[in-house]
């Protein structure tokens, strides 16, 4: 029985137990697995009791034993080893606790335009961990005279574990490419993948290598690194790699501990249509279809209930289906969409109906190819005259043909060239066709070109045709200059944003030709909302607008003015420390108050964010363990997120021996709040956390020593104490 140091490929794997017999060596089972070496020894040998497996005669082992320096040397082929499984897919994350919020979003404007008009848009809304509860209303007024038009309410709540979405209220129904999508008052449950943003739902091919010792593997997607890993030595598979829609090429940089690199490029198609295998999505809608919307308050009808359905059958097929359900309408439709990796991806559908004016039908095909040089996509549906399904009232509503194809391609440095073309054919005999052509290129770093051409054909109003082209120049981080020309007008425009963390902004127009205009907008943003006033010439009438944009919000127990709470929001803060810079995702967005608290009302639902302050801002007395902190909000949920920041009392004490001589230099002390220090020259000691009758215990040639700290300084930010004598309690002077 020897015990050896083992090195596998040239690795060091640490010392093992290794029993030889005459030429040959034997190791333990369990350290072949702690090898990942995956071996199917002829028979198991007992030695001293203890089972061991034969290493000679091993396809693609061989051994050198050193046996001056007691070194086993393996030499171990990669496919002798166990694959490793690597999913390139990021980690579910879990929503945050959220905190109770009320919010109310507005929009306001005031016109005047020789007459006075004002107007809003206002958002209500009251959110925690049990959802959200919201309406939306335009209030307008004119003369004196005013109006409230409500729009959309409804109660939302999500379960991110399950991905599934309720909604109680206003809604819209779910839509496949071949059906209508319309408002209604009810229930809509269902599945919604939004609530998993880094889930990838369709499937993507896994990347395979192998390496003989332990690597470090760098995924390219055309090129741009989309995921990196440390592998163990042997076979490898990495899955779940978010890839780019359509066709591209994937490469593995495979580099060892010994600086060798390997490339290995594959070509892939993945179509985001489709569902990967076993992964279903649904949703089931109920209630009464809504009507003028943006004009009338309660104004549902048509009683109904509809469910969509859709699951992923293998890599290369998914299917779907749809019915609807009413006094007026039945229509039960499905389809079928395809991915074949050499041609591109298909769709086809098809769906029957019975309706008030009879039974009717409709087909749909689709082809489409995306590559990173061009693209292209073409779809023909036909649908009877008397096809019907929700939403389609009048004939002008319903559509009987569809032909759309549209294809680009990329040259490069010389630009791109896009061209679409849609005919639409209705039941009441109209037929509209649009063709559009752009062709876009970069002038050097300064500047952007594009021309562009439109012509639309409308049967009984003639064909249109306008053709220009446009220049765009970048100034700054957040300025641009645009000018367009075309057969119609002349435009010119020059802009600035404002900052995100607050500022100044403006823009110019000057135009010329069928619209004859001139604006002027300056734009103030801060942390209470925006305001935007604008001054304008059309047409020789002029104008004066102002408008305010902003949110009132109510958190953490605590009223706010911000900005428009949108997906999601924060509220931040920092004990006691006001003007802290506030950085989202390294983007400076906020500062904090006289409280300490700021308000990010823009973070991303269901999403890591990342928040940071800049430690600069923090005193030096202060201990903060992070200065960055990751939340995952809900659906304009709202998340309390405090900073632990822990004030330091730092102080220098002088300590001496009961004989009044300093402290021998290097001697530990240790205090009753946990701190070690050790006693530098003349006796003195840096305690980061100085407390009033802190116990300070060291040891001295006269034995073993304590004092108490009966006191501090308030003013000094680092006092300088003592000196503290043995056995002797001190108050800081």
């Amino acid at each position: 029985m020897l015990v050896v140091a083992i090195t596998i490929n040239g690795e060091p794997e640490g010392e093992y137990l290794v029993a030889r017999r005459g030429g040959d060596f034997f190791v333990r089972p369990s350290d072949l697995v702690r090898w990942s070496v995956r071996i199917s020894p002829a028979a198991t040998i007992v030695i001293e009791n203890e089972a061991f497996v034969p290493l000679t005669g091993i396809a693609g082992m061989t051994l050198q034993f050193d046996a001056a320096g007691q070194r086993l040397a393996l030499i171990i082929s990669a496919e002798l080893f166990d694959a490793s499984n690597v999913s390139a897919l990021a980690a579910r994350v879990r929503p945050t606790k959220s905190a109770f919020a009320v919010f109310l979003n507005y929009d306001l404007s005031v016109l005047y335009d020789h007459k006075a008009q004002a107007g809003a848009f206002l958002e209500a809304g009251i959110s925690d961990g049990w959802g959200l509860l919201t309406s939306t209303a335009a209030v307008g007024q004119q003369t004196g005279s005013g109006r409230v038009t409500r729009l959309d309410s409804y109660f939302l709540r999500d379960d991110p574990e399950t991905l599934v979405r309720l909604i109680v209220g206003d809604t819209v129904t779910d839509a496949r490419d071949w059906s209508r999508q319309i408002r209604f008052g009810g229930v809509r449950l269902g599945t919604e993948f939004s609530l998993q943003p880094n889930l990838i739902t369709f499937s993507t091919p896994a990347f395979t290598g192998r390496t003989a010792i332990p690597s470090n593997v760098e995924l390219l997607v055309n090129n741009a690194q989309r995921f990196q890993t440390d592998v163990a030595a042997g076979p490898f598979s990495i899955s779940q790699v978010p890839l780019v829609n359509g066709a591209g090429d994937v490469t593995l940089v495979i580099r060892d501990t010994l600086g060798v690199e390997r490339r290995v490029t594959s070509s892939y198609y993945v179509s985001s249509r489709l569902l990967r295998p076993g992964l279903s999505a649904w949703s089931l809608e109920a209630g009464g279809e809504r009507l003028g919307y943006g004009i009338r308050n309660f104004s549902y009808t048509n009683p109904f209930a509809a469910g969509s359905y859709r699951r992923g059958v293998t890599d290369w097929l998914t299917l779907e289906s749809r019915a609807e359900l009413s006094g007026d309408v039945q229509m039960i439709g499905g389809g079928a969409d395809i991915v074949w990796p050499a041609l591109g991806e298909f769709g086809i559908a098809g769906a029957v109906s019975r309706g008030e004016d009879g039974k009717g039908a409709l087909y749909r095909i689709f082809f489409s190819r995306i590559t990173p040089g061009w693209n292209l996509a073409v779809s023909y549906q036909r649908a009877s005259r008397k096809f019907d399904q929700l939403g389609i009232y009048r004939d002008e509503e319903r559509i009987t043909g569809q032909l759309q194809a549209s294809g680009g391609i990329s040259l490069g440095h010389r630009g791109n060239l896009g061209i679409v073309y849609t005919d639409l054919e209705y039941a009441d005999r109209n037929r509209t066709r649009l063709t559009s052509a752009n062709y876009s290129i970069g002038i050097t770093d300064r500047g952007y070109l594009s021309l562009f051409a439109l012509r639309s054909t409308t049967r009984g109003s003639g064909t249109q045709t306008t053709a220009g082209a446009g220049f765009t120049i970048p100034f700054g981080s957040r300025g641009s200059g645009y000018v367009q020309a075309d057969t119609r007008n002349v435009l010119a425009e020059m802009r600035k944003a404002p900052p995100v963390e607050g500022g100044w902004g403006y823009r110019l127009t000057a135009g010329a030709g069928e619209s004859d205009r001139q604006q002027a907008e300056l734009t103030w943003r801060g942390d209470p909302g925006e305001i935007r006033i604008e001054a304008a010439r059309i047409e020789g009438s002029a104008g004066v607008r102002m408008l305010a944009s902003g949110g009132l919000l109510f958190a953490g127990g605590r009223p706010y003015a911000t900005r428009r709470v949108e997906d999601a929001l924060g509220v931040i803060d920092v004990p006691g420390l006001a003007d802290v810079r506030i950085y989202q995702e390294n983007r400076l967005v906020a500062r904090t108050d006289g409280r300490g608290r700021a308000i990010i009302p823009d973070l991303r639902a269901y999403e890591q964010n990342r928040i940071a302050i800049a430690p600069g801002d923090i005193p030096i007395d202060a201990h903060m363990p992070s200065d960055t902190l990751m939340i995952v909000p809900r659906y304009r949920g709202a998340v309390s997120a405090r900073f632990a920041i822990e004030r330091d009392h730092p102080a220098t004490i002088l300590l001496q021996a009961i004989d009044g001589t300093p402290v021998d230099a290097g001697t530990t002390v240790r205090t009753d709040t946990g701190e070690t220090a050790f006693v530098g020259y003349g006796g003195e000691i840096f305690v980061r956390e100085a407390r009033r009758d802190m116990i300070i215990a060291f040891e001295t040639r006269q034995g073993p020593c304590r004092v108490m700290l009966e006191g501090l300084p308030e003013d000094d930010v680092l006092p300088r104490i003592g000196p503290l004598r043995c056995g002797t309690p001190v108050s800081a002077p």
